[in-house]
């Protein structure tokens, strides 16, 4: 959903609208290198005991130059050397899944539909997220304090939406279809026997999932080279190769046992860091002092905003969640899960996963504002943080777990993507009856393939990728989230209201970002979502035959 940094997630200004110049400029750019700026104190400070791991001051003594250089190398290597453990324990899991789950092509793209509700609610919570939620929610938290808490509502509101709402009723359809993947469902349920919903869909999906496949890569390209660990160009062809080598052996078994422990991990460092930010900020009454005289202390309104400006702003936060139930690769892990009583079981899980890591994420920029009350770009505050606090093998787990939430959301794309591909156009399409290690030869080489064309793409850098990626979470949100609550939930729902949704959803989704007037109004998704699902309504109403 982010332009730079990778969950399928939007940034911070796509996702609210942030009229402030900083998130502006950082729509087009990942961490910028802190790297270049992290230069040893002048002396050490009492107020931060661990100086000598990473001090980030602008302050370059010649005197102390070879001492630095010998100690930035050891810094180096041990975050290498935690980084790289990471990578082989994600190879690892790859085999595992290829050695389990690649004898039958259901298996390879489905994992025989056996995952529990932990994997379930881990790799689906964590896919939804990319780096957005550790990089740019704590941003906010930093630059809008309190306020930013209506993105954790908006985003927890869509989890839980999904827990009670959406996973048992798409496992029950799903579980009578047989279906492998959304377009299955989709045409089986509302009997499109033309199979248009399919092509049209699965269009919309590759486009839109392969564009952020590329701004994964780029993402993944940028962390590295921000951290000094590689040049950008060496950073994606590390993080596309070991995604592509996971996924290429053990399948969406291999992505989900992957994003489980991607979303684990990312939960261990959202609930621990802003918990030891707190205490070394002096507790939560220092931090309510200082936001205080920034006038950051705000809930319902925002320092600088006008009443309007500020409804806008949390209408917007709260807008985030009404993508969370059409995202394909998401709404996979409910056709996939093992049973009913595990996919509800697994959408309570994400929603505390929740709770924990969006809350975490803007409480840790909040906490942030004490301890560095100018900061050039609030989204610096995380990898700074754990500079600055954390010994370097614990700063490599915090660089793991950026990385992780790029990587959970990019396997998933790619997987998803390559089994539309093969499945739900090709196979389904042709009629062929083709062998079972054939097929999943066919979507194996299709990963390759789209690998191959997102790491070209991501080492040209072209900037019109991310022109491309504001629209993504957006479009996929207002043309399938309307669709699959429509499909459960209201009777007289058919394939032409389905269609209009894939239709209606995106175009006003670019038309409304294309007008500056509209665009700094309010989220494009949340106009998008209701008018995408009036207007499937009402079509659906004018040609409906389907017996309720």
């Amino acid at each position: 959903m982010n332009v730079f940094y990778g969950k399928t997630h939007p940034s911070v200004a796509e996702k609210g609208r942030i009229d402030t110049a900083v998130y502006e400029n950082r729509r087009v750019s990942g961490i910028a290198s802190f790297h270049n700026r992290i230069e040893p104190p002048s002396k050490p400070s009492s107020s931060s005991p661990n100086w000598q791991f990473v001090r980030i001051s602008g302050i370059t003594e010649s005197t102390q130059k070879q001492s630095w250089e010998g100690w930035m190398a050891a810094h180096e290597t041990a975050l290498m050397i935690t980084f790289g453990l990471y990578l082989v324990s994600l190879i690892v899991i790859g085999y595992l899944g290829e050695r389990r789950f690649s004898r039958s092509y259901d298996d390879f793209v489905s994992a025989g539909k056996s995952l529990g509700s932990i994997v379930t609610a881990l790799s689906a919570a964590a896919s939804s997220e990319s780096a957005w939620v550790m990089l740019g929610l704590s941003g906010l938290g930093y630059a809008k304090g309190l306020a930013a808490y209506w993105a954790v509502i908006g985003c927890v509101a869509g989890f839980a939406v999904n827990w009670l709402f959406v996973i048992v009723p798409v496992r029950r359809i799903s579980g009578v279809h047989h279906s492998l993947t959304l377009a299955d469902m989709v045409e089986d349920e509302l009997e499109d026997r033309k199979k248009m919903l399919r092509v049209i869909g699965s269009i919309v999906i590759v486009f839109f999932m392969g564009v952020y496949v590329v701004s994964q890569f780029v993402g993944a390209g940028k962390t590295l080279h921000g951290m000094g660990l590689m040049d950008y160009r060496q950073g994606v062809l590390l993080g596309s190769i070991i995604i592509a080598a996971y996924v290429l052996m053990g399948g969406y078994a291999a992505v989900c046992w992957t994003d489980a422990l991607q979303g684990l991990l990312m939960a261990l460092i959202m609930v621990s860091l802003p918990i030891l930010a707190i205490v070394d900020a002096g507790g939560p009454m220092r931090i309510h002092s200082v936001i205080q005289s920034a006038g950051l202390e705000g809930f319902w309104s925002l320092k600088g905003l006008s009443i309007w400006g500020s409804v806008g702003f949390i209408v917007g936060q709260l807008g985030i969640g009404l993508g969370y139930q059409g995202m394909p690769h998401v709404v996979v892990r409910y056709i996939t899960v093992k049973n009913e009583k595990e996919g509800r079981r697994s959408g309570m899980i994400a929603t505390v996963w929740g709770i924990l890591v969006l809350a975490g994420s803007v409480t840790l920029g909040i906490a942030g504002r004490v301890l560095y009350p100018v900061l050039k770009d609030p989204e610096h505050i995380l990898p700074r943080f754990a500079a600055e606090h954390l010994p370097p093998v614990l700063a490599g787990v915090v660089l793991a777990a950026i990385t992780a939430a790029i990587m959970s959301t990019a396997d998933s794309q790619l997987m998803y993507a390559a089994t539309s591909l093969v499945n739900d156009l090709w196979l389904k399409l042709t009629k062929r009856k083709t062998e079972e290690r054939h097929l999943v030869l066919a979507t194996r080489l299709v990963i390759l393939v789209m690998t191959a064309i997102a790491i070209f793409v991501a080492l040209l850098n072209v900037k019109v990728i991310y022109t491309f990626v504001l629209y993504a979470w957006g479009a996929l949100g207002a043309a399938f989230s309307p669709m699959i609550l429509s499909m459960i939930y209201f009777r007289r729902f058919n394939k032409w209201g389905a269609l209009t949704n894939l239709i209606v959803g995106p175009m006003t989704v670019v038309i409304w970002n294309n007008i500056p007037v509209l665009d700094h109004a309010v989220y494009e998704l949340i106009p998008a979502f209701f008018l995408s699902l009036l207007a499937g309504w009402a079509v659906s109403v004018l040609t409906s035959r389907r017996k309720p």
